[in-house]
């Protein structure tokens, strides 16, 4: 009886293989929230040259009369038409400091920007190991069944012979409806991702329902001091928490010299007709009068600000070190028992299985026996897969947290 029974796509029946390289390029020209992030980054970045300018100056018209009974312009000395323009200059430094602010929060969104993209891609590649595990099983599983097929063979011809019982048939047939249950599970868990997947990317899932996702090679794991100092050097994360700081830096200076005053220059040309024009030129200045309720409170708040920016920034680096050395821990974990499967517990379950196989033909174990070293060599392979899957997707966690691509590649932000 053959597995082909089990029904639905085995990795073999799919089509071509998908290309990780490929979904991360699509997944970053078409996921929405890596494109939204995009336009966020792309607008703050026009705040700077706003804040740095001079504001808008004022113009006014103004007309003089001397009656209400008559229009005495060119008759009254009194009289007259006035142009007034008025610009106000802020202290020396300010305008500077509010486009330094706006410049920091500027980099801050780009920090966050790369944050965005560079979870969306590790949720990419993780999805991909998922599937590819996937695919991995039921491979696994449909190739477990030929063994099976031949148990079962065994069982049916040592019953056509009064050499066992009719449970071993029953036993036989029970095993391949649980592997049956198991692939349709399977199918359902692939659906599920699939459907995942194609939100990252923005696409239709019966797309890449249709493909084959290929289980890759573990590329091997670096060391964690040279993790932890690449997350130091290159964390969006960290880059946005130290754009936090610096733009404290920034607004407290600010807030110092909110003590000084502005400005505002005047000029004024009054026509009078046929009299002797006139033209007036003046200065505005502010007074910080209430400096101590204003001015004295904005520093205090900008002061406490910039405390609380430093925290924030420690705490974010405390965090992400701890979530590297948890995922690193993970991928040493997957690798020792990668190594313990690969290098004996498979093996080793494969010739308990031909033992028990050969034995049980010719009545030197029972059936339960033989198809408890089937089920054993079954789940260890099925093990290796998933070992070696939480291996990639460990890897593809940590990637933005260093600042880059599950490929490996820097992040088009860091610096």
């Amino acid at each position: 009886m053959s597995l082909a029974l089990a029904g639905g796509a085995s990795a073999e029946d799919t089509g071509a293989p998908l290309d990780l390289p490929a979904l991360l390029a699509s997944a970053r020209a078409a996921n929405p929230a890596i494109r939204s992030a995009e336009a966020r980054a792309a607008a703050m970045k026009q705040r700077p040259i706003q804040e740095g300018t001079l504001p808008d100056p004022m113009l006014g018209v103004r007309f003089h009369n001397e009656s209400f009974d008559e229009i005495t312009w060119g008759d009254s000395e009194f009289s007259y038409l006035e142009l007034a323009l008025e610009q106000e200059i802020p202290f020396p430094g300010k305008l500077g400091l509010r486009e330094q602010i706006a410049t920091r929060e500027a980099e801050r969104e780009r920090a966050m920007r790369d944050v965005t993209e560079l979870m969306v891609l590790a949720e990419v590649a993780s999805r991909y190991h998922e599937l590819a595990l996937i695919d991995r099983t039921t491979e696994i599983l449909r190739e477990s069944g030929g063994a099976l097929d031949l148990i079962a063979r065994q069982a049916a011809a040592r019953y056509s012979v009064g050499a066992a019982a009719q449970q071993d048939l029953l036993r036989a047939s029970l095993e391949r409806g649980a592997l049956r249950e198991r692939l349709t599970m399977l199918e359902q868990k692939r659906a599920a991702a699939a459907a995942a997947l194609g939100a990252l990317l923005g696409r239709e899932s019966d797309q890449l329902l249709a493909g084959r996702f290929e289980f890759l090679a573990t590329a091997p794991l670096e060391p964690l001091s040279d993790l932890l100092q690449r997350l130091r050097e290159r964390a969006p994360e960290l880059r946005a928490a130290q754009e936090d700081v610096l733009r404290s830096d920034a607004a407290l200076d600010l807030a110092r010299r909110e003590y000084f005053p502005d400005f505002a220059l005047m000029g004024a040309y009054m026509n009078k007709q046929g009299l002797v024009a006139e033209w007036e030129l003046g200065v505005r200045v502010t007074v910080p009068l209430y400096f101590w309720r204003r001015q004295r409170a904005a520093v205090s708040e900008q002061r406490l600000a910039k405390r609380a920016a430093e925290r924030a920034r420690d705490g974010e680096r405390l965090d992400l070190e701890a979530r590297l050395r948890e995922l690193h821990a993970m991928a040493e974990t997957s690798g020792r028992l990668v190594e313990l499967y690969d290098g004996s517990l498979i093996p080793q379950a494969s010739l308990t299985l031909e033992s028990a196989r050969a034995s049980y033909e010719v009545g030197s174990v029972d059936l339960l026996t033989t198809l408890n070293a089937y089920t054993a060599l079954l789940e260890y392979r099925i093990r290796d897969a998933e070992e070696k899957t939480g291996q990639k997707r460990a890897r593809a966690e940590i990637a933005p947290l260093i600042g880059e691509t599950p490929l490996g590649e820097r992040i088009g932000g860091a610096p």
